[in-house]
């Protein structure tokens, strides 16, 4: 009787990992830091939402580093669609730019610096689109 409940028991896990595994690959996306600071915090949000909400991720993100992203850590329903994507650098700096089309596969790049940057998202197709992000420091106090 305990042999069968183990075997029950090791069969539910093995597919329940499988499940796991088998949806975070294929709802992911890259974020690959190029600019010569690190980001602090990244924000992917609907492009239909009022604010940024939480983080994606708040790990910090040196410069040439990528990081991979699930759509579940942009919002419960998030898949495919139209997102604003902000990051926060170590100094202070906002990179933003507004209404990107992201897919399952995209690959994001920010690259440039204080003086100019751009988002570039490279899809699963092998296409890329270039956005020029909105550049400024926040000068809100902590």
């Amino acid at each position: 009787m305990k042999r069968k409940w183990l075997l029950c028991v090791l069969a539910a896990a093995v597919f329940l990992l499988a499940a796991a595994c088998g949806e975070e690959s294929t709802a992911d996306l890259s974020f690959t830091n190029s600019i010569d600071t690190s980001v602090h915090n990244l924000y992917i949000s609907d492009s239909t939402a009022d604010d940024w909400g939480d983080p994606v991720t708040f790990a910090r993100v040196d410069s040439g580093h990528t990081i991979r992203i699930n759509f579940d850590r942009i919002g419960e329903d998030a898949g495919p669609g139209n997102y604003d994507i902000g990051a926060i650098n170590e100094d202070r700096w906002n990179f933003d730019v507004y209404d990107v089309p992201l897919a399952v596969g995209d690959q994001i790049e920010l690259s440039g610096g204080v003086d100019g940057a751009t988002y570039t998202v490279t899809h699963a197709d092998g296409t890329a689109d270039t956005y020029e992000a909105e550049v400024y420091e926040d000068t809100e106090e902590e």
